[in-house]
C-alpha cells in the first residue's frame, strides 16, 4: 500500500495531492483511530419518535409549530401527514363555518380513512357546530411527537364523543378541540394557558405524559377546570382538579413487588431513567413495596455510561430479578430492551418485570426475543368479557390499546358531568361524584377517590410470543 500512495502522490500536483490526502484520511485512516463499538441505535420502525433531549424553548413557535396552530376543532390538519382530499375539503368548509358541508365531506373522510380518529373527531364537531350551542372538551395529545401514542388517545376520545352526539342532550352535542402539546412540559404550559382563556371549554382531557400533565395542571388548578388524564401514572400528580382514568404507580408497582415477593424474589435490579417523572415514580413505589422483604439494586438508564450486557452480567450472581421502568423515549426503551436480550444470554437467566411503558407489541418487537415472559402492571387488558373490547375493535378494525380505553373511559366520565347549563364549576361537582356502571366504560365501574385516582387496581400481564393476534409478541394475562 505504501509504494502505491508514493506513486499516486508523486504524479499529482499540490492541489490534487491535498485532495487525495483528504480523501484518504476520511476513507481509509480516521475510521481506524475511531472505537469499533456500535453506538446504540434509536428504535424507528414501529414507534413514534421521540422528543428532543434537549430543553425546549418556553415559546412554543420557536419549534415550528405556532402557538394557534397546536389547536383545531376542525380548521387545520394538526396530523399533517395524512392525504385525505375530502378531509381536506372538509376543513376548508369548516374553515368558512358552512359546517353542513364541511359535515358531508367529514363524512367521506371517515369512509375514506375509518382507523383516522382526527377525521371522525372533525365529523362529530361539524354536526355539533350546526346543532348549535355545543359543549365543548380540549383533548391534549402528544401530536407531533408521539403520534402513534396521540391516534391511540383521540380514537377513545373520538367513540365516546361519537356516542354521546346520537343522543346529546337537550339537543346540544359534544366539541372536542384537539391540542398538541408535543409531550414538552413546555409546551404543555403554553397551551394550558390558552385553553383556559377559552371560556367554552368546560374540561381538559390529558395530557400524555405525567411531566406534561404536572405542568399543565398548575395553570388548570389556577382556573378550577377539571382535567382528567388517561395516560399519566405518576404519584406527585395530585389536585382539586385532577382525575384519572387508570391506576397510580402506587398501585402498579406494589402489585409487581408483591407478585416478586411471591414468586420468590429476595434481591432484585431495578432499572429506570432519572429524568422522568413516570419513571422516578413507579420505581420508588416497587421499591417501597419490594424492600419490606426483599433488597433492590437501583440503576439509571438515563447515565451517560450506562452498558446494559456489561451491567447485566455484573449483577448475574447478585439478583435473581430484573425489573424494567423505562420512560416512553425510544433510546431508554431501546436500552431497557436491551437489558432483556442480555438476560436471556446469562447462564441463569432470571424472571422479568415491567411497567406499562412496554405493553405494546410492536415496541416489545424490536427485542431480540429477551421480552418473553416479562411480566409487566397494566391500567387495562383486553377482556374478552368486556363488551368494549368487541365494540372498539369492530369500530377501529382491530383491538384497540390501553391508551384507547382509558381515553374512552376519561371521555365518558366527562359526558356525563355534563347538565344543561353545564359551567366549568359544574362539571368539577359533578365529576367528583362520579359512578359510572362497567357497561359505561371499557370495561371496568368508575369511581374516583379524593385523590382524584380512580377507584381501581392494575392487571397483570405476560408477554407470550407466536401469537396469532400479532406477528411476534402478545399478551395473556395472569390470574390471581
Amino acid at each position: 500500500m505504501d509504494k502505491t500512495l508514493k506513486i499516486i502522490l508523486a504524479s499529482l500536483s499540490t492541489i490534487g495531492t491535498i485532495a487525495v490526502i483528504v480523501v484518504l484520511w476520511e476513507l481509509a485512516f480516521k475510521p481506524l483511530l475511531i472505537s469499533d463499538k456500535k453506538p446504540i441505535s434509536n428504535p424507528t420502525p414501529t414507534i413514534s419518535p421521540s422528543p428532543t433531549s434537549s430543553p425546549s424553548p418556553s415559546n412554543p413557535s420557536l419549534s415550528g409549530i405556532p402557538l394557534e396552530e397546536r389547536f383545531s376543532s376542525g380548521d387545520r390538519r394538526l396530523f399533517t401527514n395524512r392525504n385525505n382530499p375530502s378531509a381536506e375539503k372538509g376543513i376548508a368548509a369548516f374553515q368558512a363555518r358552512n359546517y353542513e358541508e364541511a359535515d358531508q365531506h367529514f363524512s367521506e373522510a371517515v369512509k375514506t380513512a375509518p382507523n383516522d380518529p382526527e377525521v371522525q373527531i372533525y365529523l362529530n364537531n361539524a354536526q355539533a357546530r350546526k346543532a348549535g350551542n355545543p359543549f365543548t372538551l380540549a383533548a391534549v395529545v402528544p401530536v407531533d411527537q408521539k403520534p402513534t401514542n396521540a391516534e391511540e388517545m383521540l380514537r377513545g376520545v373520538a367513540q365516546a364523543q361519537t356516542q354521546f352526539n346520537q343522543q346529546g342532550l337537550n339537543a346540544r352535542l359534544l366539541e372536542i378541540v384537539i391540542v398538541n402539546d408535543s409531550n414538552d412540559p413546555n409546551y404543555a404550559q403554553q397551551v394550558a394557558k390558552k385553553i383556559v382563556n377559552n371560556k367554552d371549554i368546560l374540561g381538559v382531557i390529558g395530557h400524555n405524559s405525567s411531566s406534561a400533565t404536572a405542568e399543565g395542571l398548575k395553570e388548570y388548578e389556577t382556573a378550577e377546570i377539571a382535567m382528567i388524564s388517561p395516560t399519566s401514572t405518576s404519584t406527585s400528580l395530585s389536585g382539586n382538579v385532577f382525575f384519572r382514568t387508570l391506576p397510580s404507580d402506587a398501585k402498579a408497582g406494589q402489585f409487581l413487588a408483591r407478585y416478586a415477593i411471591q414468586n420468590n424474589m429476595s434481591q432484585v435490579a431495578v432499572f429506570y431513567t432519572s429524568t422522568s417523572n413516570y419513571s422516578q415514580s413507579l420505581k420508588d413505589a416497587f421499591v417501597k413495596g419490594f424492600e419490606l422483604l426483599g433488597t433492590t439494586t437501583v440503576i439509571d438508564m438515563s447515565l451517560p455510561n450506562f452498558n446494559p450486557k456489561n451491567t447485566v452480567e455484573a449483577l448475574e450472581t447478585q439478583v435473581d430479578g430484573f425489573v424494567l421502568f423505562p420512560d416512553t423515549d425510544n433510546k431508554i426503551i431501546n436500552l431497557a430492551l436491551q437489558v432483556a436480550d442480555a438476560n436471556t444470554r446469562l447462564s441463569n437467566p432470571k424472571p422479568l418485570l415491567g411497567g406499562d411503558a412496554l405493553y405494546n407489541p410492536a415496541t416489545l418487537k424490536l427485542s431480540q426475543g429477551g421480552v418473553t415472559g416479562l411480566v409487566l402492571a397494566v391500567p387495562w387488558f383486553a377482556k374478552n368479557s368486556y363488551p368494549y373490547t368487541n365494540l372498539a375493535a369492530k369500530r377501529w378494525g382491530g383491538r384497540v390499546s390501553w391508551r384507547t380505553a382509558t381515553s374512552y373511559d376519561a371521555t365518558k366520565a366527562f359526558t356525563k358531568a355534563l347538565s344543561e347549563n353545564a359551567t366549568r364549576n359544574s362539571v368539577l361537582t359533578n365529576l367528583q361524584q362520579t359512578n359510572l356502571s362497567s357497561n359505561e366504560t371499557s370495561g371496568e365501574p368508575i369511581q374516583f377517590l379524593k385523590s382524584g385516582d380512580r377507584n381501581t387496581d392494575p392487571l397483570l400481564v405476560r408477554v407470550i410470543s407466536n401469537s396469532n393476534n400479532f406477528a411476534e409478541y402478545d399478551f395473556e394475562i395472569i390470574k390471581d
